[in-house]
């Protein structure tokens, strides 16, 4: 039998060097309390603004596969991190678009700068 590289395995190595390198790249105080999941939403807002679509909490349930519950409660936790902020849509009152603060953005853009380093 041949070794063959678990995919897995892989991918959780790759992440683990991400996060290390994130680490020593001194955006530490930004990143603060800041989780993947909430980094992957900041990253989906950031690209969606960029191509001025409008993001509702249902769209991160089908993105990332998660619950209502579970999105219910990172939004509420990125909102008082001010990290994004929820705004009305004129042609439905019930639905809140997602926005990104000055700062998730700055917190994106400088995240970015150091993948790319």
């Amino acid at each position: 039998m041949q070794n063959q590289p678990v995919i897995g395995f892989e991918i959780k190595t790759l992440s683990n060097l991400f996060k290390r390198r994130l680490d020593e790249s001194g955006l530490d105080k930004d990143l603060e309390g800041l989780t993947s999941m909430q980094g992957w939403i900041i990253g989906l807002l950031y690209r969606k603004e960029q191509a001025q679509t409008d993001v509702f909490q249902r769209d991160l349930e089908k993105e990332f596969d998660i619950r209502r519950s579970t999105v219910t409660g990172l939004i509420k936790l990125m909102e008082q991190n001010q990290l994004i902020t929820r705004e009305p849509v004129a042609w439905d009152r019930r639905l809140k678009s997602l926005k990104l603060t000055a700062r998730s953005r700055s917190i994106h853009e400088r995240v970015i700068e150091k993948f790319k380093k």
